[in-house]
């Protein structure tokens, strides 16, 4: 009966134990090497980085009015026109202000005339060269020649005393006709410069008759049509400039003292048009209180104007360009339940090693911690792999 006994709890013991986590089978598996390929942990350049959202914005946007009052009677430009700078955008009616330019012309040539250089090729006055002030020069001559000998008669005996008394009248009178003479000419020379920019307004009202645009871009809406009359300032169409386009981006406030002007940024827009690139111009000289954020605007070149202002966008800023970190093949991670570890080789056996890992760089992702430099890495790890087993590697 002991002996009965004994055979069959052998029998049960040896049955128990042949399970998939047997003894044998984990001694088994501890001793049976796993082959694996491995590559040296070491220090490579990876930018430092800070992500931030934010939208594209119009370097310049303005919306271009009527300088003069009038009626439309052409419009070359619609929505989404791409225009030069100085391209005509609108004509106003002409008739009336090409009629005030004449009439200015010629009160300009009557002034002219007055001083007596109609001929001439400048404005040029000389007061004492005008026949105005020649001829009252010449009475005011004569009256005192006149004076001079009367006041010798009158010494003499000869002349009486209202004889000298109205020819020292008359000399007066002769230079008070040439003091108005010269004051004459002054005023006429003023005249001739009021003229002058009366002349200037009205060419310039002329020339505001074609509405041109003030620099190059994009017509982002139209608002007024042919045979519309405008009075001064309605509004004509929106322009909107695309090259280069303003991004502005809100950096944490925690970043944002890494932040400078001229780091370089680069962007993500949902409706693709590749990554666009540019530098960090301004910074806001306050943080946002609402959000707790910097703001910061750069400009980003836009020549084939792909890009469109009010787009939003994910942008990375490059704080320091020269930063080193460690680098690991995305085929090295084992992740699960929320744990991410890779496997090193240490003494022909595997070592587990709990990361910490950054941002993905292509097939490759950033390793914050958990390796060191010169550990052995293995680059195809797998779930099945356990700290202890044996490794061979290729």
């Amino acid at each position: 009966m002991r002996v009965a006994l004994a055979i069959g709890a052998a029998l049960l013991l040896f049955s128990g134990c042949s399970g998939p986590y047997s003894a044998g089978k984990v001694a088994a598996k501890e001793t049976t090497a796993v082959s694996v390929q491995v590559e040296t942990v070491e220090y490579v350049p990876i930018p430092e980085i800070i992500p931030a959202n934010g939208e594209l914005v119009a370097e310049e946007q303005a919306t271009v009015s009527a300088k003069v009052p009038g009626r439309v009677v052409k419009l070359t430009v619609d929505l989404g026109s791409v225009v030069r700078a100085g391209e005509t955008l609108a004509e106003l009616e002409k008739d009336d202000y090409e009629f005030r330019v004449r009439q200015s012309e010629a009160l300009v040539e009557q002034s002219r005339a007055r001083l007596g250089i109609s001929g001439k090729p400048n404005d040029d006055v000389v007061p004492e060269d005008t026949a105005m002030v020649r001829q009252a020069a010449a009475s005011l001559k004569e009256a005192r020649f006149i004076f001079g000998n009367t006041t010798r008669l009158s010494q003499q005996g000869v002349l009486s005393k209202v004889d000298f008394e109205k020819a020292q009248v008359n000399a007066q009178a002769a230079e008070a006709r040439y003091q108005g003479a010269l004051e004459e000419v002054m005023q006429l020379r003023a005249q001739l410069t009021e003229r002058r920019a009366q002349l200037s307004l009205a060419r310039q009202q002329l020339s505001d008759c074609v509405i041109k645009a003030p620099f190059a871009g994009a017509i982002t809406r139209r608002v007024a049509s042919i045979g519309e009359y405008l009075a001064v300032n309605s509004p004509l169409v929106q322009l909107v400039r695309q090259h280069p386009l303003r991004v502005r981006l809100n950096v944490p406030e925690r970043l944002a003292g890494k932040v400078r002007a001229g780091q370089r940024i680069e962007l993500t827009l949902e409706a693709g048009a590749g990554h666009p690139a540019g530098r960090v111009m301004r910074l806001s000289p306050s943080i946002e209180a609402q959000n707790r954020s910097l703001v910061v605007e750069g400009e980003i070149p836009n020549p084939g104007g792909v890009l469109r202002p009010g787009s939003f966008v994910e942008g990375v800023i490059t704080v320091d360009a020269a930063a080193r970190g460690i680098s690991a093949p995305a085929s090295s991670l084992v992740s699960f339940a929320g744990v991410d570890r890779m496997f090193v080789v240490t003494r022909g056996s595997l070592d587990e090693r709990l990361v910490r890992t950054g941002r993905k760089l292509g097939g490759r992702v950033e390793v914050v911690s958990g390796l060191k430099p010169g550990e052995q890495l293995v680059v195809d790890a797998t779930d099945r792999m356990v700290k202890g087993q044996k490794a061979a590697v290729r």
